[in-house]
């Protein structure tokens, strides 16, 4: 079985990208994806600080990208919320990408078997 970044509600995508890649390049996928999980969360945090809603949702559309590929359905989810806000709603931005990175912090201790 994969070493899933998922939550229990969580579809099985995680293993069918192992399916697809096998086992191998599948731990060195989703180590390059946490990994990069937490270099955009300080990228959301920056542009949260500069209220910059367009770099947010730039990092934003590529966690939507990656995220359902490891089964992380709720990162989606808001990432793909903070992809609809409109470019003046600075405190939405910061309500999200702190949700983002309580996300992250969560996927990055819960590795089920």
């Amino acid at each position: 079985m994969p070493q899933e970044m998922t939550r229990p509600e969580s579809p099985a995508s995680a293993a069918t990208l192992e399916g697809d890649v096998g086992p191998e390049v599948y731990q060195e996928l989703l180590t390059s994806f946490r990994a990069h999980l937490l270099v955009q969360v300080v990228d959301l945090h920056a542009a949260a600080t500069t209220g910059d809603v367009a770099a947010a949702q730039y990092v934003a559309h590529q966690i939507k990208g990656t995220a359902t590929s490891f089964g992380a359905v709720h990162l989606d989810d808001l990432a793909r919320r903070l992809l609809g806000i409109e470019p003046h709603d600075v405190e939405l931005l910061r309500t999200l990408v702190d949700e983002i990175d309580a996300e992250v912090h969560i996927l990055q201790s819960v590795v089920s078997v």
